[in-house]
């Protein structure tokens, strides 16, 4: 790559918001590594080690929400095409567990990603010129067994510009998303980065992650399997909390709301409901997110750049909802959605 100017200020907020640059990562947890109480990697089956919870990164505008292919754990290939995927073979295997660092079983884990050459097969990246390559898949997905296990082949993502390729924060490094959820957990949204990277080091998102923390997303391979190199990346969920009166109080925060959030559009109609103990934001035509609790009615989704406080009446319902933005670099200041 050609050397490449430092750009001075922030980032054109209206490309931000479409790419979803603007997140905060790292607020909720404290890594994804397991310790044990003398600072050594822990062990599936040792109770007495504790796991920290992933944090979340954004999770951009290209989640595939419309399901082209076949999605299997195989990206290099679609299933009916004869050719295979442009770019380097990696293989992606990793284990899901709970803070306890016990396996968690039938964990759904989603994968997506740019090609080699740094496009998404995603509408939303249509005005990229870097060409498809119709044998990647681009993403993929599984469910882990009672190991905690899963695992992927795929390729190495390229790096893309998202607006002047001049300016090297407008870069973003290769990287992976991954979505990983199941119920009775917290899910996570984050991504995985590859070591050895120039552009690890002016990355706005990879930026974003705590700065102890940020090697542990940095990834080199493990191992070699026929010439393939392998990348292990273990993901922590946290368990939800049960009882009868939250799930009261969330049930009061569910219905339908007007709220205006980054790169969506203003006002836009979006409904909350509750699976089990957790609730999510429903956005039209597009992804469907955890809020994540950090206090009385106070939800934090990282993932779209939001802080959502409930506002109650007296008797307890809910009337309206605050949307702060959570970003460091786009000051956004609050909304007041109301239900509708």
């Amino acid at each position: 790559m050609k050397t490449l100017k430092s750009k001075p200020s922030h980032l054109p907020r209206r490309r931000m918001l479409q790419l979803g640059l603007s997140a905060t990562a790292g607020i909720l947890a404290t890594g994804i590594g397991c310790k044990n109480a003398s600072g050594e990697t822990a062990r599936a089956g040792d109770t007495t080690s504790n796991c920290g919870v992933t944090p979340d990164q954004t999770l951009g505008p290209f989640y595939p929400h419309i399901k082209n292919g076949d999605g299997d754990v195989d990206l290099t290939r679609i299933q009916g095409k004869e050719g295979q995927a442009k770019g380097q073979i990696i293989f992606v295997r990793g284990r899901i567990l709970d803070e306890q660092c016990q396996p968690v079983e039938n964990a759904l884990v989603e994968i997506w990603q740019a090609n080699d050459g740094g496009r998404y097969s995603h509408e939303g990246d249509s005005n990229n010129p870097i060409p498809l390559d119709p044998n990647f898949e681009g993403w993929g997905e599984m469910t882990t067994g009672a190991d905690g296990n899963y695992g992927f082949k795929t390729i190495k993502p390229g790096a893309y510009s998202f607006a002047d390729p001049e300016v090297v924060e407008n870069w973003r490094t290769p990287h992976i998303h991954f979505k990983v959820s199941r119920r009775g957990y917290h899910e996570i949204v984050t991504q995985m980065y590859f070591d050895g990277e120039k552009l690890n080091e002016t990355d706005t998102i990879l930026a974003e992650l705590p700065e102890d923390e940020r090697a542990q997303f940095i990834l080199r391979p493990e191992r070699e399997e026929d010439g393939v190199p392998g990348f292990s990346f273990n993901l922590t969920l946290k368990k939800v909390a049960s009882s009868e009166e939250r799930l009261a109080a969330l049930d009061a925060c569910t219905g339908q709301y007007d709220m205006s959030l980054p790169y969506r559009a203003p006002n836009e109609k979006v409904v909350i409901h509750r699976e089990g103990q957790r609730l999510f934001l429903d956005m039209q035509d597009y992804a469907t997110v955890e809020l994540k609790p950090q206090g009385k009615d106070e939800f934090l989704a990282i993932s779209i750049d939001c802080r959502l406080v409930f506002n109650r009446n007296a008797d307890g319902t809910v009337s309206s909802i605050t949307v702060h933005g959570t970003s460091k670099h786009d000051q956004i200041a609050p909304t007041i959605a109301l239900k509708v």
